[in-house]
């Protein structure tokens, strides 16, 4: 008798988890088995799930081959071979993806996951990414996709078309909000887009801070969220009132922290007043101080050498 192992390594937590958060019980919900293909779609988006955490690089077409080592039917249901496992069903799980609104389909995956946490929510953060990808990708006239294009690279790869994704977390990291948009979309509008459509879906019985970067802070952003929404951002040192509150010499408060001081001054910008907070760091000075005072030696030999010619 022939006896062979396959170990599971981490993939049985990643599994269990997918499983305990009834992930595969929304997906069938929203994504009905169709067709002649033996595997329903909540089976397959677990293989993509399980595929994500060491595969990502790899062709459609080579999916299958990364489940050659791994126990199928352990992970994935009993009968499940990895010849299952092919680009077509692949395919046709992504297309049934796109046609539900991923979106939509991720929101309804994180309320049951909630359920099942009950994490609680009080600070939630948004962010955007974007990711570079190789190939032509030209565009369907009239198509509602997302456009894949050349935008602002935070690769630095100026050469490749690309996609942002938007992302929103509550203070645990755990990702509550997800959509992709163009690659040539701005931050300062996709970021507010994605929490007034959070907003939009989830509540919760306690207030919400909304934390995002300097993109979210513009006098149209401010203004759209207005009194109802509650936020922490960065005010962009390029803004004029910001620029003169740095420029004049303030009685900074010492935190607990003595590493830091602290000036709180009323604001009023967008039309809504607001408290922004100035904040001080010796560290930060300390750092600032040494790379002047490189520039500064940089600069004199340069000029002295001037002289001398």
């Amino acid at each position: 008798m022939n006896i062979t192992t396959k170990s599971l390594d981490h993939h049985g937590i990643v599994a269990g988890f997918y499983d305990f958060l009834e992930i595969g019980d929304v997906i069938d919900d929203v994504m009905p088995k169709k067709g002649p293909h033996n595997l329903p779609h909540s089976i397959v988006v677990k293989a993509m799930v399980l595929n994500a955490l060491g595969f990502t690089d790899s062709r459609l077409y080579m999916f299958s081959r990364y489940f050659e080592t791994l126990p199928t039917e352990r992970l994935l249901g009993e009968g499940v071979k990895t010849a299952d496992l092919n680009d077509d069903i692949f395919g046709r799980t992504l297309d049934r993806i796109y046609d539900s609104d991923p979106t939509e389909l991720f929101m309804k995956i994180v309320l049951k996951a909630m359920e099942k946490l009950q994490f609680g929510t009080q600070l939630v953060h948004g962010d955007t990414t974007n990711f570079s990808l190789f190939g032509g990708y030209e565009n369907i006239d009239d198509s509602p996709a997302i456009e894949i294009t050349y935008g602002h690279p935070k690769d630095g790869r100026t050469d490749l078309k690309r996609f942002v994704l938007s992302m929103i977390t509550n203070q645990h990291g755990f990702p509550l909000f997800s959509k992709s948009y163009s690659g040539n979309a701005s931050d300062k509008e996709t970021i507010l887009e994605s929490m007034q459509r959070f907003k939009e879906n989830f509540h919760f019985p306690e207030d919400i801070y909304y934390i995002a970067d300097s993109a979210l802070y513009t006098e149209d952003n401010v203004k759209a969220m207005g009194n109802e929404m509650l936020w922490i951002s960065r005010v962009p040192a390029t803004l004029k009132m910001a620029k003169e509150l740095l420029n004049k010499e303030l009685m900074m408060e010492e935190g607990s922290d003595t590493r830091y001081s602290f000036y709180e001054h009323l604001a009023e910008y967008g039309g809504i007043r607001q408290k922004w907070v100035l904040v001080r760091s010796k560290e930060m000075q300390k750092s600032r101080l040494k790379t002047y005072e490189k520039r500064l030696k940089k600069d004199f030999k340069k000029y002295k050498s001037e002289i001398k010619e």
